[in-house]
């Protein structure tokens, strides 16, 4: 048992005294940010913290917890700390070679499952005489994740779209090889991903593909440099800078993205982007420039802000 001042430290105790440790470093939100390191050391629910509030922590808990809490401080993410992040319902692999996945980048696989499906829908209406599983071939939906990161947006929608192949796309050797390994801890995935190291689109132009992809989807950098001051230190001074900045305005990623995808794209194919707060419009504006789209739709986040926007390749 670890002992201080003369009596052991319940876990009870040891909430409280942490929550008030990052509370007087300035971190936000103390008391979840205590319960979510304390439960991951424990292994147990955040709920379960308070269902057994009166066991005593051993001594090597509590000093691994105390370097949790210091790393903190030191404002590192919490998700790099616990090395994991959840998204999507899965667990992921997280280091500080890939951006820790938000929330808000869900919206972006729920949409891309919803225009998947719709597609199949309009498959379906158009070949009555066809049984639906005559259909759902290996390769009945191909799908191109650019800058994928962690892979959890590929292995979101490999999970969720079984008869599809992805191309996961990242500039980055480091984060592709988490990717790889998120892959393989969510079983029936692996195998219909390609994870490949390159520039956006440079990849798939070595493989020469054999036919082009239904959907794009991507979360891409979209941080201004005018703005890197401004951000939250855990972004800051943690997160990799090649997944989060992107020229002067944060837009030359969707500039490049929207003009080459057009030659990627399947008939009736769609591309879905994530974007940052208040580059709906100039994003909006891109897409419009380039008339090889049509059909664009904006869906918000949970909070009310411009997030995904998709548009269909021009038919």
């Amino acid at each position: 048992m670890i002992a201080i001042a003369g009596k052991n430290l319940t876990i009870k105790e040891v909430l409280s005294w942490a929550e008030g440790y990052l509370n007087g470093y300035g971190v936000a939100d103390p008391k979840a940010e205590t319960e979510y390191l304390l439960s991951h050391l424990l292994n147990c629910k955040r709920s379960g913290l308070y269902l057994k509030h009166d066991k005593s922590l051993a001594i090597d808990e509590f000093q691994r917890f105390m370097d949790w809490l210091n790393r903190r401080i030191a404002r590192e993410p919490s998700q790099y700390i616990i090395g994991e992040q959840e998204f999507w319902g899965l667990a992921f692999k997280v280091t500080r070679d890939v951006l820790i996945p938000r929330p808000e980048t869900e919206i972006l696989v729920e949409e891309a499952v919803k225009t998947v499906r719709s597609q199949e829908s309009e498959v379906r209406s158009q070949n009555t005489k066809i049984h639906y599983s005559e259909l759902r071939t290996p390769d009945s939906k191909l799908i191109l994740d650019l800058c994928t990161g962690s892979g959890c947006i590929a292995v979101s929608l490999a999970k969720e779209i079984p008869d599809c192949h992805i191309y996961a796309v990242d500039v980055s050797e480091k984060a592709l090889y988490v990717a790889r390994e998120n892959a393989e801890r969510h079983g029936g995935v692996a195998d219909r991903i390609n994870f490949l190291q390159g520039d956006l689109f440079g990849p798939l132009k070595c493989l020469k593909l054999v036919k082009r992809v239904d959907l794009i989807v991507s979360n891409p950098p979209y941080i201004a440099k005018t703005m890197m001051k401004d951000l939250q230190p855990e972004i800051r001074d943690y997160e990799p800078e090649i997944a989060v900045y992107a020229g002067e305005d944060g837009l030359d990623f969707y500039r490049r993205i929207i003009s080459e995808a057009p030659k990627y794209l399947a008939k009736d194919g769609c591309i879905l982007l994530e974007m940052g707060y208040g580059q709906a419009e100039e994003i909006k504006k891109l897409i419009e420039q380039h008339k090889a789209f049509e059909h664009i739709d904006i869906k918000k986040d949970f909070a009310g802000i411009d997030r995904v926007i998709k548009a269909q390749i021009a038919g």
